[in-house]
């Protein structure tokens, strides 16, 4: 029997240590039997070289403060931290100096999140709200205590211009949850509220026969990706650049996210093509080298900065596409996935998530920018004695020692190679459910007479089809998505092909797929006919 609250809810009463021992027995033994076929999520669960950690866990290890600059809290952990964040600046060809007070505007600059993606998808739109909307940076010289006022104020935008500090976000709908919680907590409104609310029925986008959902004429969340629900999941260029020209045009600053390996179907945005096709977006509106005044007691003071912020959500794929990139180089793989990272002018900040790759057995990741567009924290502690430059105040330490014992066990060669690996386990999944598919629809089999809709898009560990029973989709945690198309909803469930998993286990699953009424859901879905499928 899985654990249970009562069997953890704490009372007046202290367990004894053999009652304590037993239901931690009882949660091991729960964590055990999952682990063996845990393929849905994002998580790497091949954790075996960091049961040497344990010793660790008699102390409070803290990384409060900047990552660069250390304190007077003598716990932490931030020569491993700064090793990690050297490790990611070579892969993402950033350049972190050595020393931080003398950085170049374009070196890198970063720490180890302590939550994940999501704790660095905030912390990114914070610091682009904040650069693109006027207010100061770390490199701009501020008169008073204006930096620690609590207050949100924009600059005072010049008098041409009403919506030169007044911000847009534009994201595609395969877009991670996490962004639309950080634009409603930061007050960013997105490229579809603003146009629903403001410019309703002029969207540049002709939806017609696409079945989005519209708010006054605009697509609800995000921009249309190509092919929709039913292609590959990356954003379409051409919907992202007219709607960008659209704001870009009444005087708007531009963030734009780009995806790395998305939430569903793992996609790649090309973010080095969208790029090329935004830039003479951004030079045609006044979007390049502006100035800004930064200093709300003193107007006339300017700095120069760019009116645009690009931020790529890596959260899967930042830290697994560049040793793709290398084993394309290696020739271990035919193709290598799009450029994404600093070698590209326009990329502002990054994010990964190092509990799914490269694997952690706690939630963490990376966040890395560009020196020059820094945050301005907006207090100054003195008893931190190092600078509140992180979106946490207390950072587990614990997180950055388990990056770099993970980092250290591995050779890049033996990176590349894994990488490569894993790719071709993803391949070798998606063609074994295509050949499931095909047998399913010639048996006409119930629920499956038109196969399983099986997908797989360019250098993705992920593979999607229909959603199977109940039975299957917990025993092996696969993750669940509707999906919208044509105007009716398809179920999905998607496998993830992470380090741990291995061809026995997909075999063992497509074995229990190919088993008679595996995907008859109609108990499950008794409030509504079957759905209608689509070759």
């Amino acid at each position: 029997m899985p654990p249970t609250d009562d069997d953890y809810r704490l009372g007046a009463v202290a367990y004894t240590d053999e009652q304590r021992e037993s239901v931690l027995a009882k949660l091991e033994g729960y964590l055990g039997q999952r682990r063996g076929r845990f393929l849905g999520y994002q998580s790497n669960l091949a954790l075996e070289g960091h049961a040497s950690l344990g010793r660790f866990l008699g102390y409070h290890i803290n990384n409060i403060g900047d990552p660069f600059v250390d304190g007077h809290y003598s716990l932490h952990s931030r020569w491993l931290e700064r090793a990690v964040l050297e490790h990611y600046a070579r892969l993402w060809h950033a350049r972190l100096p050595d020393d931080p007070a003398r950085a170049r505007d374009d070196d890198g600059w970063g720490y180890v999140l302590s939550m994940g993606s999501t704790e660095g998808n905030l912390y990114a739109l914070w610091n682009a709200r904040d650069y693109l909307d006027g207010n100061a940076l770390v490199r701009d010289a501020i008169a008073g205590d204006a930096s620690c006022r609590t207050t949100y104020v924009r600059a005072t935008p010049p008098e041409d211009n009403p919506n030169a500090y007044s911000p847009v976000a534009f994201f595609s709908q395969e877009t991670h949850y996490s962004h639309i919680k950080a634009m409603r907590v930061l007050d960013i409104p997105t490229f579809y509220d603003l146009g629903g609310a403001h410019y309703p029925g002029q969207c540049p986008l002709d939806l017609t026969g696409t079945g989005t959902q519209t708010y006054n004429g605009w697509p609800l969340g995000g921009v249309p990706t190509t092919g929709g629900d039913e292609g590959p999941g990356t954003v379409d260029v051409d919907a992202l650049v007219a709607l960008v020209e659209f704001f870009a045009a009444k005087g708007h600053p531009v963030l734009v996210n780009f995806n790395i390996g998305s939430v569903f179907k793992g996609a790649y945005d090309d973010v080095q093509h969208a790029c090329e096709r935004l830039r003479p977006v951004f030079e045609a509106h006044g979007l390049v080298d502006r100035s800004v005044r930064f200093d709300p007691d003193d107007p006339e003071r300017v700095s120069v900065r760019n009116g645009y912020w690009i931020h790529v959500d890596g959260a899967l794929g930042g830290a697994y596409a560049p040793y793709l990139e290398k084993a394309h180089a290696a020739g271990l793989i035919d193709t290598a996935p799009p450029v994404f990272d600093f070698r590209i002018p326009e990329v502002s900040s990054i994010v990964t998530s190092g509990h799914k790759y490269p694997g952690a057995p706690v939630p963490t990741g990376i966040f890395m920018s560009r020196a020059g567009s820094k945050l301005r924290p907006p207090s100054d502690p003195a008893v931190v004695s190092s600078p509140d430059s992180t979106f946490a105040g207390s950072r587990s330490g614990f997180a950055s020692l388990a990056m770099w014992n993970h980092l250290a066990q591995l050779s890049e060669e033996q990176q590349v190679q894994q990488a490569a690996d894993v790719l071709e386990l993803a391949r070798y999944t998606a063609a074994r459910l295509r050949e499931l598919s095909r047998l399913l629809e010639e048996r006409g089999e119930p629920w499956a007479e038109d196969g399983i809709e099986v997908g797989n898009g360019d250098h993705s560990l992920s593979v999607w089809f229909q959603q199977p029973r109940r039975e299957l989709v917990e025993k092996y945690t696969l993750a669940c998505v509707p999906l919208n198309l044509d105007g009716r909803r398809h179920d999905y469930s998607h496998v993830y092909v992470m380090q741990h998993v291995t061809r026995e286990l997909i075999d063992e699953l497509l074995e229990d797929l190919a088993r008679p009424g595996a995907f008859d859901r109609s108990a499950e879905t008794a409030d509504r006919p079957p759905l209608p499928r689509q070759r």
